[in-house]
């Protein structure tokens, strides 16, 4: 009985160790990573840049959080998942396959929780032309109808090291409904950064807008920009 209880502990112990080995701080509970270990999906509306999981010295990262930070968003959310590099080794080609894959955006199913139904993400999505900054960096210059907004210029940024693989896709024009400006320029963002770490790959997502706080639109905000972030993230998660 004594030996049973010795190798129960030993086992919850190595499980344990190995739940906090992965790159999250302590924003995150022991049954959210205990998930995200088990490859699910782990999708967290955090509000503030302070509240992001994420803890990495990867190169990636850091870019990420500098991002993050410069635009200090106050409607931000994540979305994480971890999977074994064994048996996907070529995920970073897929991860740019389905994000280069700009045209198909437009056929992204999307919840509407106003109309609880299901629409586009996207509606008409058209890439005007392809900037190659550099061997790890291009941007794609892309129109993408943002519905209720309409169509809206948005620079999608795909950089690919040896250290990681980021993507960046932001707004280049202002976002407005009915004539009132609902978000500047820029101040839209959604990123997804994949890079190994141990034996894993480490999906990291990330949706966040700077828009202001109107009292009793706080809720439709954050429906109207955030769960789409979510919506995408998840989508090109389970194209991978």
């Amino acid at each position: 009985m004594k030996k049973l209880k010795l190798l129960s502990f030993f086992t919850l112990l190595l499980t344990t160790s190995s739940i906090f080995a992965l790159p999250f701080n302590q924003k995150l509970s022991t049954q959210e990573l205990e998930s995200i270990q088990n490859e699910e999906v782990h999708i967290k509306s955090i509000d503030k840049c302070k509240n992001m999981a994420l803890e990495s010295d990867n190169p990636g990262a850091k870019k990420l959080e500098e991002i993050v930070s410069e635009l200090n968003p106050n409607y931000l959310a994540e979305i994480i998942q971890v999977r074994k590099i064994e048996g996907n080794e070529d995920l970073p080609q897929k991860l740019r396959s389905v994000l280069e894959d700009v045209e198909h955006y437009s056929g992204i199913p999307y919840w509407s929780v106003q109309h609880k139904c299901y629409f586009d993400l996207y509606g008409i999505t058209l890439i005007e032309n392809t900037e190659e900054i550099d061997e790890t960096k291009k941007i794609i210059h892309s129109i993408i109808d943002i519905r209720p907004f309409g169509f809206t210029r948005v620079p999608l940024t795909i950089e690919e090291t040896d250290d990681y693989f980021l993507y960046t896709m932001t707004n280049d024009m202002k976002l407005t409904h009915k004539g009132i400006t609902c978000v500047k320029e820029d101040n839209m963002l959604s990123i997804i950064l994949l890079f190994k770490d141990g034996e894993n790959w480490v999906l990291y997502g990330l949706g966040g807008v700077k828009a202001p706080k109107v009292i009793g639109f706080e809720k439709r905000i954050e429906t109207a920009f955030i769960n789409r972030a979510k919506t995408f993230c998840k989508y090109v998660y389970s194209k991978l």
